[in-house]
């Protein structure tokens, strides 16, 4: 299979930072005996040039040098499978890679399948190891780098780590997390930036990204590869929070997020409100939840709750007010009579211009309902006190006008926290299951 020329030259570069060869004619010929796959080629040029056999870890010593906090191997036998990374010499570090793609490359070859979940659970146990070991640490004692290069040593195939620099937890768990998507890991080992002028991005944004996601694929790279057990994200994470220094983003962001999180808990109150068939009290949660969610949804399609979900249960929870208005003043008594129009009148007349507003299918229909509910009583017999009521409240329901002339103020909200606010909203969600695709 002939590989274009460009695209070759891509491969050249990718195979050439990878392993750490700079013999042009020794990456020609990997790309033409694997046919263009940068995993085929990476191992055919790591058992070219790196295989050799392992030495008992038992039959080295460590010598120290004077200033110096680098240890070298002595022995019968060197063993350069066991490779010291923790000076600066880039060829080492290329090799230890290039010796890890090879064995999972292989593995890989041999299984057709990946170790994942092995890996994720070697992971978690020594997490679990580190925490305990972790508490038995006094708060002044600072977290450092083993002096000795065997204790630094990867442990068979255990996953490799990241080394918290200062406050990266959260660094670690988002990139540890996407490292497991192997189809990401895939993506971003393959990666390559624009290699012409005009291909590269014209917006602040994108171009901030270029060195990040080259970083990211370094890092990928010796995650993949490295004989640590752990690995320094230092650089990656850096240009990371260079990209947030901008006070002004950073509060953009907060205000987003902040917006986020009362449109979800004014949303996941009102839900739960109509479960309980509490719809006094839930109409202005789904009110202002729907308004609140729409200012999200003009900034971008997914950074809001879905719009039918809550537009189909503020039409449905008016239509319950409505519906229960009508029965009390059904019913005759002064005092069921004056509740029920104080319903209609202070809460669902005023949020009849927001369905109309729009001018949606659904919305409308529901209007008319309400409406016709409503206008059933013309013509029928009643008291005379009931009568004069209906002449009066009537024109305010049928009132065509989109202007929101009157409105409560919005409802205070719970406290939550993060973690309680997540399982409310996951428990309403299953409990409301689909929404009718029929109907209102």
């Amino acid at each position: 299979m002939m590989v274009p020329q460009n695209h070759q030259q891509t491969l050249l570069n990718q195979l050439r930072e990878i392993t750490g060869t700079t013999d042009i004619q020794l990456l020609q010929q990997a790309l033409q005996v694997s046919n263009g796959d940068l995993a085929e080629a990476v191992a055919f040029l790591t058992e070219k040039n790196a295989k050799v056999p392992q030495q008992d870890e038992t039959t080295y010593y460590q010598t120290s040098q004077v200033a110096s906090d680098r240890y070298i191997s002595v022995g019968s036998q060197a063993d350069t499978n066991v490779i010291d990374l923790t000076g600066d010499d880039k060829d080492d570090l290329q090799r230890a890679i290039a010796l890890s793609l090879e064995e999972s490359s292989r593995a890989f070859r041999e299984t057709g399948i990946t170790d994942e979940e092995q890996a994720i659970s070697r992971v978690l146990e020594a997490s679990i190891a580190e925490n305990k070991a972790s508490l038995k640490r006094t708060h002044t004692e600072v977290w450092s780098d083993s002096p000795n290069p065997h204790d630094r040593k990867r442990i068979d195939n255990c996953p490799v780590g990241l080394k918290n620099v200062g406050n990266t937890c959260w660094f670690s768990a988002v990139i540890q997390s996407l490292f497991n998507l192997l189809e990401f890991q895939r993506l971003v080992l393959n990666y390559s930036p624009p290699a012409r002028v005009h291909d590269l991005p014209r917006n602040q944004k994108e171009h901030r990204n270029l060195p990040f996601m080259q970083e990211l694929r370094n890092l990928f790279s010796l995650m993949v590869g490295s004989k640590r057990k752990y690995v320094d994200p230092s650089r990656a994470v850096e240009i990371l929070k260079d990209a947030f220094k901008s006070t002004e983003s950073q509060q953009i962001w907060h205000q987003d997020y902040r917006n986020f999180r009362e449109t979800t808990i004014y949303m996941v109150t009102g839900l739960e409100l109509f479960q309980k068939t509490s719809y006094v009290e839930a109409l202005m949660y789904l009110i202002y939840s729907y308004q609140y969610n729409k200012e999200l949804l003009s900034k971008g399609l997914y950074r809001g709750h879905d719009e039918e979900l809550l537009g189909h249960y503020r039409r449905e929870c008016l239509l319950k007010l409505n519906e229960q208005a009508a029965t009390m003043f059904e019913s005759g008594e002064e005092p069921e009579v004056t509740t029920g129009l104080g319903i209609m009148n202070e809460l669902v007349v005023p949020c009849i211009p927001l369905l109309l507003v729009h001018d949606t299918e659904k919305d409308l229909l529901a209007v008319e309902d309400m409406r016709n509910r409503w206008c059933s009583y013309l013509g029928q017999e009643m008291e005379s006190n009931l009568q004069e009521k209906l002449t009066d409240f009537l024109p305010k329901l049928l009132d065509c006008s989109t202007e929101i002339k009157s409105f409560h103020d919005p409802p205070k909200l719970p406290l939550y926290s993060t973690l309680e606010l997540c399982e409310r909203f996951s428990r309403i969600m299953a409990a409301l299951g689909r929404v009718p695709t029929a109907g209102r």
